[in-house]
């Protein structure tokens, strides 16, 4: 489980950090014919939060925690695909904001329950 959990880990960061930075891309209007990637690389990062919830389950963390991320995940995948329709017109950058800080949120609760995976898991060593 220590390869699974560490390649989720980095697919987490890395699909985070990719997000990050095309989301500042689109914020200044550049390179709009690239929301599809980011809607890609969003489902990578789902995908991958989803196997850390299933691992987390599998390694005995907290069921609250473990639940927590699944449900995070499909939230962030949800109102990203529909977060171009909310609020249109000069008070969309609230709705952009929101988007931005679900996906933080996702980075950070992807982490943290891959810190407490490989808590528990040097705890059973």
């Amino acid at each position: 489980m220590s390869t699974a959990l560490t390649t989720f880990r980095i697919l987490v960061r890395l699909s985070g950090l990719i997000l990050i930075i095309l989301g500042i891309i689109f914020w200044t209007g550049h390179a709009l014919g690239l929301i599809p990637v980011h809607m890609v690389v969003g489902l990578i990062l789902a995908i991958s939060l989803w196997a850390l919830a299933y691992l987390g389950a599998r390694s005995g963390v907290g069921a609250g925690m473990v639940t927590l991320v699944a449900v995070w995940a499909l939230v962030m995948l949800v109102f990203g695909a529909v977060q171009v329709r909310i609020m249109p017109g000069s008070a969309h950058w609230v709705i952009q904001v929101l988007h931005l800080l679900i996906g933080m949120g996702a980075i950070g609760l992807g982490d943290r329950l891959g810190s407490r995976m490989s808590r528990v898991a040097y705890q059973a060593r």
